[in-house]
């Protein structure tokens, strides 16, 4: 995002594929395009929320970060399950991409 631009169209409706909260704000993990392999963060207090409903794939997980902090979310249960799956999947492993792509189909079609 070269000079402080925000890769998002404004107007355009966002599916959301997991929220992290991160110092009590939620970031949403969506993607820009169609073609992205793995979803981005997105600070929540850009977004208008147009479908409240919560995915039947997410789960909440709270890990605990060490000297009293604390990582929750609400993502599908592997990547809850795998402190590493975010950064494996931006990586490039193929297994992570795969699981991701499953679960994008599936929120999708909810």
């Amino acid at each position: 995002m070269p000079g402080g631009e925000i890769d998002l169209e404004i107007g355009r409706e966002y599916t959301v594929y997991g929220v992290v909260f991160w110092d009590n704000s939620p970031w949403y993990y969506l993607c820009t395009e169609d073609y992205d392999e793995y979803p981005k963060p997105f600070a929540a207090e850009l977004f208008e929320v147009i479908v409240s409903r919560l995915s039947s794939y997410w789960i909440l997980s709270s890990v605990d970060q060490g000297e009293g902090d604390i990582l929750s979310s609400l993502v599908f249960d592997e990547w809850a399950k795998s402190p590493d799956f975010y950064e494996k999947l931006i990586e490039g492993d193929f297994k992570s991409i795969e699981l991701f792509n499953k679960y994008r189909q599936l929120i999708n079609q909810e």
